[in-house]
């Protein structure tokens, strides 16, 4: 804490004085700061631009990979009967499907009980699924209630489902749901008995509904779908089948015997033209980025934080050329973004004719996928170069712009290892007047102190003085 100075002997306004002085002797840092400021304000501008261009590089990658132009779409003339998509590996092609039959899942039941606390008895259950592996479930004497038993079964990890229901008349029936359809998933159920008697209707054995032959009543039988697909009967054991026509899904919804459904599976040339209209918006959000960092209002004289910027002029040069790219070995009809109805304005921003663009999809197809994707020894497609160059400025190790926000913030240290050291001399600068005020009050006090002493003598001398010349007359 720095001495108080009164001023009491001096009457001057000491603190005044000293916080004038030191007001002075900040300039620098005031300076400083303004520098510090002006350099944030860059980091931050830089990350606004890289942000902008990680947004173009990602509708980039969408066009650099040959896989992504590989879309097709398939459509049904009776979605209510059959729902179909098309993935990577379809084909273009026609196809008249008939369902007959939808897979469905085998359902089984117990016999009745009374309540769902209905002790049932011991002993083991044994479940198999299909060609699954047997699995025994031990039932105790603390967990033999027909809902205990339920839980058992759902606790042993099988693709089955049990349940009990109640019929709304007093009946309590246990039921056994296969988690999967078609006869590959049909349902073993047996049981040993711990009363020794597997075929009576007591104890565990009375889940059965026919103890004699160790059943229960199927409530649901399972089966495969059945379907005709160009004049070709297929069976399958789910609803939704991906096996029979390459690249497609089919979801079986409703059977149809009958009807024939027509489903076309075509060139999905729309979501080409999305992924390059992503490409026009980000390349044009980009030229905003660009014109709102580097733009100088003469109005107002308000300058964009990278307005001079040589780094981002130079980023933003280059992009523009890019755009006027052409690919060795592409076909001449579509040899370049303006051949696929993309133009360039005087602003430097982009404009998609989709009509254009399909139409060189339909008649050069694999030439606008190569002018894109091609990435051979010599020879890269456009979004594999700007792949490359858009890395060079991003790359978080050693991009353009990595180094340029590391120049930035090496600067804003050394501004505020400078304010530090300044501080620390301004704050001895400032005890270092207060000591002197101080000082200056205390010599002043001893002034005061002697005038008075002075003034005494002064007075005494004048006092035996005038005794004297009394004393004369």
């Amino acid at each position: 804490m720095g001495i108080g100075v009164s001023g009491l002997m001096s009457g001057l306004d000491t603190e005044s004085i000293i916080s004038g002085l030191m007001e002075l002797e900040r300039r620098p840092i005031l300076l400083l700061q303004r520098r510090e400021a002006d350099f944030q304000s860059k980091i931050s501008a830089i990350g606004t631009l890289k942000s902008a261009l990680n947004d173009l590089k990602s509708a980039i990658d969408a066009l650099k990979d040959s896989d992504n132009f590989e879309s097709f779409a398939a459509t049904s003339s009776n979605t209510e009967t059959l729902e179909v998509s098309a993935g990577s590996g379809a084909l273009p092609g026609y196809y008249h499907i008939e369902v007959t039959n939808l897979a469905q899942a085998q359902y089984l039941r117990s016999s009745a009980f009374t309540s769902s606390d209905a002790v049932v008895g011991t002993g083991t259950i044994t479940i198999q699924v299909g060609s699954d592996t047997p699995v025994e479930i031990e039932i105790d004497s603390e967990h033999n209630t027909l809902s205990e038993i339920a839980s058992a079964i759902n606790d042993a990890d099988l693709d089955v489902t049990a349940a009990v229901i109640h019929d709304g008349s007093g009946n309590y029936y246990m039921t056994l749901a296969s988690n999967e359809t078609g006869t590959d998933n049909t349902i073993s159920f047996t049981i040993q008995d711990d009363d020794g008697n597997n075929d009576d209707a007591s104890g565990l054995s009375a889940l059965y509904t026919d103890p004699a032959n160790h059943t229960l009543t199927e409530t649901q039988a399972a089966e495969n779908a059945q379907l005709t697909i160009n004049g070709i009967n297929v069976e399958r054991s789910s609803n939704t089948i991906d096996d029979l026509i390459e690249g497609v899904t089919l979801d079986l919804k409703k059977e149809a015997p009958g009807e024939t459904v027509n489903v076309e599976v075509s060139r999905d040339f729309s979501s080409i033209t999305s992924k390059i209209q992503d490409f026009v918006d980000k390349y044009n959000s980009l030229v905003d980025t660009f014109t709102r960092l580097q733009s100088y209002n003469a109005e107002t004289k308000e300058a964009g934080t990278l307005l001079g910027d040589s780094t981002t002029s130079q980023i933003r040069y280059r992009l523009q050329r890019m755009l006027y790219t052409q690919v060795s070995g592409i076909a001449d009809e579509v040899n370049g973004l303006s051949k696929l109805g993309i133009e360039v304005d005087r602003n430097g921003k982009l404009s998609l004719d989709e009509s254009e663009l399909t139409d060189a999809l339909e008649n050069h197809l694999d030439d606008v996928v190569n002018f894109f994707t091609l990435d051979e020894s010599g020879v890269q497609g456009l979004a594999v170069q700007l792949d490359n160059i858009l890395d060079s400025y991003l790359n978080s190790y050693d991009g353009i712009l990595k180094a340029k926000e590391d120049g930035l913030q090496a600067s804003v240290d050394r501004i505020e290892d400078q304010i530090e050291r300044i501080n620390l001399r301004l704050a001895q600068r400032e005890e270092n007047l207060r000591r002197q005020f101080n000082a200056l009050e205390e010599l002043l006090g001893q002034y005061q102190q002697t005038s008075g002493f002075l003034e005494q003598q002064l007075a005494s001398l004048t006092r035996l003085t005038n005794s004297i010349v009394d004393k004369a007359k």
